[in-house]
């Protein structure tokens, strides 16, 4: 299975995770007219990963985060996917009961409340689920990064 890969910065070791700093690019960065467009500004995430038992890391060491695809398309599902269709299955339902516009639209937005309330309930769960792991950037690989 395919893997997401992005270079980070070790910011703090604490037992067995590793706290980085992951330098997020738009994809737009190419573009010609970035100078104009708030888009094409990059912004640093602080993001948590399992310590390889059999490596040594050290704050302020380059490393790469990996991240299998389908824990990235899993969390997609659990953030977007889901309560689009949470919300627009909602807002079809009460306006096929005859609820009007705004109360369907209101009642669409509220009901994303408990979702996310949960979501935030089963953290832990789901923070056991998605696993990040880093890896040391070899130097032919960080030739290609610095490029």
């Amino acid at each position: 299975m395919e893997e997401i890969t992005r270079p980070a910065v070790i910011t703090a070791i604490n037992g067995d995770e590793v706290k980085l700093r992951v330098k997020c690019r738009s994809a737009c960065s190419s573009c010609a007219a970035k100078s104009f467009c708030g888009m094409s500004e990059a912004q640093d995430k602080e993001i948590t990963a399992l310590l390889p038992p059999a490596e040594k890391f050290a704050v302020g060491e380059e490393a790469e985060v990996v991240i299998p695809s389908g824990q990235g398309l899993q969390a997609v599902f659990y953030a977007y996917v889901l309560p689009l269709v949470l919300l627009v299955a909602v807002i079809v339902l009460l306006k096929a009961l005859g609820f009007g516009d705004f109360s369907s639209g209101i009642s669409g937005i509220i009901v994303l409340i408990p979702y996310y309330f949960g979501l935030f309930l089963v953290q832990r769960k789901l923070k056991n689920n998605f696993r990040l792991t880093i890896v040391k950037i070899s130097s032919e690989r960080k030739d290609t990064a610095d490029e």
